[in-house]
């Protein structure tokens, strides 16, 4: 599953996108040399100070630094929160125009709520520690849907210390039309770690079901869990366990989803936070925006995929 249209992508991003980039850059060159100035200029006063024996009026001078350094502080933020929101918009605006996708809509604060992810099946309820933000709420065909990143963590029972459970990209989505089934897919090198939430999946009247997958790749890759009566066939078709196995083939991440009944859920693990900018580097660059944007397109792609099957 390629990400489509990486060539107007690519134009987008040269009239469009690397414009604001490079205003954004701007901003953060002049807050640098700003901190790099202010340094120098605090190293020099602090050197006259201690060559005239002038140390006691150091203290003199511990206030103003330090609403000084504040006021840095506060520049550096505001370029963060700047920076994510402007490039977010830009790149959502052209995923509007492919086909299919509408109403895209992005909330840099908002979370995608606890219970989303609690519902899923897919995570142990009830973590120890939830954290979530970058908010993106649209329609795929005729299915609403809402995503965001979140970073969850739990207490491991045999260091009682927090552990990563998921960080990523978490969705969910809501087909139009009454749908009935349960089904449960995790990465199978998961199984091991992620072994009380299977067993509750099973405890709920959750079974194997990867006696109903054909493809062998997937199998391999996958584990399969569903509820009785659920047509798991129906629901993975063989296309989409192609384009899943191929992705992450291709991207060596991992993928979990489930359907229960109208709910889709789908959990991308990624290690790098959506578009966050480097502050003592460069933010001009397309392999940043190209991530991002097959991130999102494969999230999408599947939502379409069940749209167009159910």
């Amino acid at each position: 599953m390629l990400p489509p249209r990486l060539s107007e992508l690519r134009l987008y991003y040269n009239t469009t996108i690397r414009p604001e980039l490079l205003r954004l850059e701007g901003l953060r060159k002049r807050i640098l040399r700003g901190i790099a100035l202010s340094l120098l200029g605090i190293l020099a006063v602090i050197i006259v100070f201690l060559v005239y024996d002038l140390g006691f009026l150091i203290l003199l001078l511990v206030v103003p630094v330090i609403f000084y350094i504040g006021s840095l502080y506060l520049r550096i933020e505001r370029f963060r929160q700047s920076f994510k929101p402007a490039i977010m918009r830009l790149l959502l605006d052209f995923i509007n125009e492919l086909p299919n996708y509408r109403s895209l809509q992005y909330e840099s604060k908002r979370p995608i709520l606890r219970d989303r992810f609690e519902r899923s099946g897919l995570f142990r309820p009830h973590p120890d520690s939830y954290k979530a933000e970058d908010y993106i709420r649209g329609l795929v065909g005729e299915m609403a849907f809402e995503m965001g990143e979140a970073y969850v963590q739990e207490i491991s029972p045999a260091s009682n210390r927090l552990q990563l459970v998921f960080s990523g990209l978490f969705v969910h989505a809501i087909f139009n039309e009454p749908t009935s089934g349960r089904v449960a897919v995790w990465p199978r090198h998961k199984l091991r770690r992620l072994k009380r939430t299977v067993d509750a999946y099973v405890g709920a009247n959750g079974r194997s079901a990867d006696i109903e997958i054909m493809n062998e790749g997937f199998r391999e890759v996958f584990a399969v869990y569903a509820h009785p009566g659920t047509k798991v066939a129906g629901i993975l078709t063989p296309s989409m366990q192609e384009a899943l196995l191929n992705f992450h083939e291709r991207e060596k991440r991992d993928l979990y989803f489930s359907v229960h009944n109208q709910d889709l859920f789908i959990g991308l693990e990624h290690g790098y936070d959506l578009l966050e900018p480097h502050f003592f580097r460069s933010n001009v660059s397309f392999q940043l925006i190209r991530q991002f944007y097959a991130d999102i397109t494969l999230i999408l792609g599947v939502i379409q995929d069940f749209d167009q099957t159910h």
